[in-house]
């Protein structure tokens, strides 16, 4: 295979510590009070989980860049700048018990969960041995509770909010997650999903990925306000926003509103049952950090 060095990123290949890139780091969490706080309750295994999963997710990406730029396959949707977006609120769920519905761009869940790199990419190359095996050239497996992503982003809203009310009717002590891009807000699937998982109060959790661009459609374009910050209160659930590129923050948006759980700890509040609090929607805000288009 051929290797092209812009793929090839030095801090990857040849990483050596920057003392100055450390000491502004830790001058960035300092400036922010809630930041800091964050980033002080996690452990040491909780940081360094966090970190491979991004690390996993911008590795993923840049293979896939290898072999469209290769003639391998011939295109790839990726998540590169948006990594925290999908490994934050992951990183809090549960593995073997909790689902998700990845966009394309969220395959870092599928590492998050469990699943293979070399898995992930087989999918890619339709062989055989990939999770579907070339049934499908989308990721998933939901034996490691990820359904695979479908092409209508928006669609899996309700997918998701039919499997959590499945939770709740069973009695369950589950939670199903899935990413909607600030475009597909405006679909009737998205809407009609989250409004349903609103009025049967089911444990659902919808991340609104705002990253300012619905493919070469500006948000200006297609949504009046400002920000989706007001959109949980129109269903009548809990909302937070965020960061998007805050991980610790990400993983912890979520239960910020739950008084007995430490702030960017997710993990035995959400369960509580006839709390009142579910389903949430969380709106991680993003700048366009690449093409939103098949590279």
């Amino acid at each position: 295979m051929k290797r092209f060095p812009a793929f090839d990123p030095p801090e990857y290949v040849d990483w050596k510590a920057d003392p100055a890139l450390a000491r502004r780091f830790r001058e960035t969490i300092e400036r922010d009070p809630e930041r800091a706080a964050l980033v002080a309750r996690l452990s040491a295994d909780d940081t360094l989980a966090l970190y491979a999963g991004l690390l996993r997710a911008r590795l993923h990406d840049i293979q896939l860049q290898r072999w469209v730029r290769g003639g391998i396959i011939s295109k790839a949707w990726l998540g590169t700048g948006e990594e925290a977006t999908t490994v934050g609120p992951v990183h809090a769920l549960e593995r073997g018990t909790d689902v998700v519905a990845p966009m394309i761009r969220n395959a870092a869940a599928c590492c998050e969960l469990g699943l293979s790199l070399a898995d992930m990419l087989r999918a890619y190359l339709g062989t055989d041995d990939s999770p579907s095996r070339g049934r499908d050239l989308h990721v998933g497996s939901f034996s490691h509770g990820v359904l695979q992503p479908i092409s209508h982003v928006g669609d899996m809203v309700p997918v998701i909010s039919g499997i959590a009310l499945a939770f709740k009717m069973n009695g369950e002590r589950r939670v199903a997650l899935t990413w909607v891009g600030d475009g597909s807000t405006k679909t009737a699937a998205a809407h009609e999903g989250a409004n349903f998982a609103a009025v049967q109060r089911v444990p659902a959790i919808f991340v609104i990925q705002n990253n300012q661009v619905a493919l070469g459609t500006r948000l200006e374009q297609h949504h009046l306000p400002e920000s989706f910050r007001d959109w949980p209160a129109s269903y009548g659930i809990w909302g937070a926003a965020f960061d998007g590129n805050n991980v610790p923050r990400g993983a912890g948006a979520r239960d910020a509103h739950r008084r007995d759980v430490p702030h960017g700890r997710p993990c035995d509040a959400r369960r509580a049952r006839g709390a009142g609090d579910v389903p949430r929607r969380v709106v991680p805000d993003l700048g366009q950090t690449g093409p939103h288009r098949p590279v």
